[in-house]
């Protein structure tokens, strides 16, 4: 996902949360670094929500829509990538932490197996 192109594509998809956690860390990380992207990203949130007369479409967050009312699209943008940061790293965690827990519930599984056998055959 390092293509300009396809990071400016996925702007919406990352808006509505419809990117996979490894795309959504590519993007992230790509838009931190790229510039132009952010602009893009920071366009997107002007036409998006900043030309919006009727003000009919409302972030459900109010941390963003302090920023929406102030019309701080960039600092939309920095909070939005720092958000998305932050859930990154936690579902990367709380992935690994899954993991870890699995294999310790199979070990135990199995060491009780094993000792059934051995109570059972000695």
């Amino acid at each position: 996902m390092d293509n300009c192109k396809e990071i400016q594509c996925r702007i919406e998809s990352f808006e509505h949360g419809n990117l996979s956690l490894k795309n959504e860390e590519a993007f992230t990380n790509h838009i931190l670094n790229c510039a132009d992207c952010r602009e893009e990203m920071e366009i997107y949130y002007i036409i998006s929500y900043g030309l919006d007369d009727d003000n009919e479409k409302k972030m459900e967050n109010s941390k963003y829509s302090d920023y929406l009312d102030a019309f701080d699209f960039t600092g939309l943008v920095e909070q939005k990538l720092k958000d998305s940061e932050d859930k990154c790293l936690f579902l990367r965690q709380w992935t690994h932490f899954t993991r870890v827990r699995y294999i310790f519930v199979t070990a135990v599984m199995m060491l009780t197996a094993l000792l059934l056998v051995i109570i059972k055959f000695f």
